[in-house]
């Protein structure tokens, strides 16, 4: 069965890079079938209307092998939000001190995966989807001492 979903992308640089991020987020969640787009013209603000057709994924744990990313859309637990909240904070502190967008750093998308795996070892972040080697290398210490210490 397909689905259609719609994002507004507004154009002014303050919400350019959430908008997007929101987008980004959600393709690397679904199978996009289709995506159109075009801009509206807005008398006050405009923006692009993105309009996503797509099959949500079936399985969210793969076997072995494959890769996962949880959907943000996904409802938390009441321990995970609060764990979702401070992964949050600590990749804010990240894109300060890197001096770069937050999304760079890691999606919210990825973020979630990461409460929902609560990784233990570096080959627990080998299975996540659109964690490439280099964020993985770059990140996996910040991380995995950021779950050891949650663990406590």
């Amino acid at each position: 069965m397909l689905y259609a979903k719609t994002f507004r992308i507004r154009l002014s640089e303050t919400w350019r890079d959430s908008d997007e991020s929101l987008l980004n987020d959600f393709l690397e969640s679904v199978v996009p079938e289709q995506v159109e787009s075009a801009i509206i013209h807005h008398p006050v603000e405009p923006y692009w209307s993105v309009l996503v057709i797509y099959t949500p994924r079936e399985d969210v744990v793969l076997s072995d092998g494959e890769r996962i990313l949880f959907d943000t859309y996904e409802p938390l637990t009441p321990e995970e939000e609060i764990l979702f909240m401070k992964l949050k904070a600590w990749r804010d502190e990240i894109a300060q001190q890197d001096a770069v967008p937050r999304h760079q750093i890691l999606h919210d998308a990825h973020l979630m995966t990461l409460v929902k795996l609560h990784p233990t070892k570096a080959e627990d972040l080998e299975k996540m989807k659109g964690l490439g080697d280099r964020k993985r290398e770059k990140y996996k210490e910040a991380l995995l001492a950021f779950f050891r210490k949650e663990a406590r």
